[in-house]
């Protein structure tokens, strides 16, 4: 007999009784394993998806610390990889219907249930998803590092930038630059500079939550969007990013060494910036960053 296929479903719903429904229901479904979780806030959901190893979101769209399309909203922002399929009251099936125009993949209502009927959705719904994240993939993915590529930033960079200026959330943007990224490649080859390309971005998301958008935007340019940082955490992120570095280069046996310019900008909802205004500001505080690097090598 082979051995049943695991599906990993978070349930984020303050009703703990649907989880033991759902369990029954779906154990009937013999060729296939759901392991079911649940959290009964959108924070305690939020913290466990953090963790990772789940397949699947079952959302409960009305919750105590979250109510309507924003309870989708933030997961869908924090799980961009992840299908999310609304679980949903018959009154509340219009605002389902929504979810479905923004990103969700199915909606199932509370009061209809049956097994077939659900796992056929949630399979379905894991299916579809991948074959959408793969098709995108094809032309938001930078080849070399995994990273978006500059489309791909944009792409979903300016979702967040109008979730943010709707919402009044912290938003940053940060540029880096590697530096002398040519003399690399002149002194050990192409190949060497397109492994410190990999090595940079390695280190970008080893500095960076997994929530926060990272993008090779150029041959030697990177951008990031951090979601719902504060305006005081942006020196944090750098020095993050700095430490990470600085951990990199520590290695006696390093053919090369790798160092970073870099720029930041803040979100200000009651500016009225434009996404390409924040932008702008990210890449003039990165040349002046460069400019300062300049001085001080000449000034040495």
């Amino acid at each position: 007999m082979s051995e049943s296929l695991q599906i990993n479903v978070l349930l984020i719903e303050d009703r703990p009784e649907y989880a033991r429904l759902l369990r029954d229901i779906l154990a009937e479904e013999s060729h296939l394993l759901f392991h079911i979780e649940c959290a009964a806030k959108l924070e305690t959901g939020l913290k466990r998806l953090s963790r990772g190893r789940t397949d699947l979101v079952l959302l409960d769209l009305s919750l105590p610390d979250s109510d309507g399309i924003e309870t989708f909203n933030r997961v869908q922002n924090q799980v961009p990889s992840l299908p999310i399929v609304v679980f949903t009251g018959l009154n509340d099936e219009g605002l389902a219907i929504e979810t479905l125009r923004k990103g969700a993949q199915d909606y199932v209502v509370k009061g209809d249930l049956d097994g077939k009927i659900l796992s056929r959705t949630l399979r379905y719904a894991m299916e579809r998803h991948r074959m959408q994240q793969a098709i995108r993939n094809l032309s938001l993915i930078d080849d070399l590092t995994g990273l978006y590529n500059r489309r791909g930033f944009w792409t979903i960079a300016e979702q967040h930038w109008h979730l943010a200026r709707r919402n009044r959330r912290d938003l940053t943007v940060i540029m880096a630059d590697v530096d002398n990224l040519k003399g690399i490649n002149d002194a050990f080859g192409h190949l060497a500079g397109d492994q410190a390309i990999k090595d940079i971005a390695d280190i970008l998301k080893s500095s960076f939550r997994k929530s926060d958008i990272i993008a090779r935007i150029g041959g030697d340019e990177f951008a990031v969007m951090a979601v719902e940082a504060a305006r005081g955490n942006v020196q944090i992120l750098i020095r993050r990013l700095e430490e990470n570095l600085a951990k990199w280069n520590q290695p006696s046996s390093r053919i090369y060494r790798l160092s970073l310019s870099n720029g930041s900008t803040n979100f200000d909802a009651e500016s009225g910036v434009t996404m390409e205004e924040m932008m702008a500001r990210a890449d003039e505080s990165l040349y002046a960053h460069k400019r300062s690097k300049h001085h001080q090598s000449d000034v040495a």
